[in-house]
């Protein structure tokens, strides 16, 4: 649809920034398929915006293109499914706190703020969070 895989690995990651900000994850019935119809808008806009095509064009063709092998982005597509599944099973404030430190790079001063709850508690909640997901990324 892209006809670059660069730029279609760029879209696709940005499609999971997008998907990750959300805070509705837990109400969405099947995140691979919200994931798939973002990639697919961002796809069509790409493609719709004249500026991304001469951008292309002016690229320096003696760079180098390092590929991914199709067995390593199986592998990472792999991983990128366990973790959306792992943020998603993650306790609602645990989830919170993981996504306004990790993906809204907040500080845990603002955090607490945000979510009106002590710093402790978002260090506590953090560190569950991140158990969390170190468990289930490693069985």
């Amino acid at each position: 649809m892209i006809g670059c895989r660069e730029t279609a690995s760029e879209l696709t990651q940005e499609g999971y920034v997008r998907l990750m900000v959300r805070h509705d994850l837990p109400d969405i019935l099947s995140l691979s398929a919200y994931l798939f119809r973002i990639d697919h808008n961002l796809a069509m806009d790409y493609q719709r915006a004249p500026a991304h095509r001469i951008e292309n064009l002016l690229l320096d063709e003696t760079l180098p293109c390092p590929l991914l092998q199709p067995h390593e982005i199986a592998s990472l597509r792999q991983q990128c499914r366990i973790l959306l599944d792992t943020i998603a099973a993650m306790p609602q404030g645990c989830r919170d706190v993981f996504l306004l430190r990790k993906i809204d790079e907040l500080s845990y001063s603002e955090i607490s703020i945000h979510l009106n709850i002590s710093e402790k508690t978002v260090q506590r909640r953090l560190v569950r969070a991140m158990l969390f997901c170190h468990r289930r990324m490693h069985d």
